[in-house]
């Protein structure tokens, strides 16, 4: 596996919900994590709710020297899943690109994720009429979601909100 000498940035995948404890944790091993995060409104139950949301779920970046040794002791950090590589080693992340992610640290807008769903994925209904249905997503809009949903005797297709769904 190759390694660089220097400092470099380098793209973590953390398990779903984990940003906060593999931040506080690479912060105490001494590694340089950033997590960004933005507020927005709670959905659902949660609608009163101020909530702060990763701009990257399941994803965080962090600044190391990066070997052997610290690789493993970043690998142990628990929440982590891997360090994103190819088939040479950890592949580090552009500096210009780092600086364009630190820009959103002061960003107030609405912010719009779309890694939170994927084609394929299993979702929910937690507004509107539909409220409580289950289903697959089959294709993904720039406003909307369409659903398969199985039914006897075959499958339909809806159009829902994204804010108007959650994964299961």
């Amino acid at each position: 596996m190759h390694y660089y000498s220097d400092a470099r940035w380098y793209a973590i995948r953390v398990k779903y919900r984990h940003e906060l404890v593999v931040e506080k944790s690479l912060t105490n091993k001494n590694l340089t994590p950033l997590n960004l995060t933005f507020q927005t409104k709670g959905k659902g139950r949660n609608v009163k709710k101020t909530l702060v949301k990763p701009f990257f779920p399941g994803y965080m970046f962090v600044q190391t020297e990066l070997d052997r040794h610290i690789h493993v002791e970043i690998l142990k950090t628990p929440g982590i899943v891997e360090v994103i590589k190819n088939s040479e080693g950890p592949v580090p992340i552009p500096d210009d690109q780092i600086s364009n992610i630190e820009q959103l640290k002061d960003y107030k807008g609405k912010v719009y994720s779309f890694t939170e769903f994927a084609t394929g994925m299993l979702v929910q209904v937690i507004n509107g009429p539909l409220k409580g249905l289950f289903g697959r997503i089959d294709e993904m809009h720039k406003k909307y979601i369409k659903l398969s949903i199985d039914s006897i005797p075959g499958a339909i297709g809806i159009q829902i909100p994204y804010d108007d769904l959650q994964t299961i």
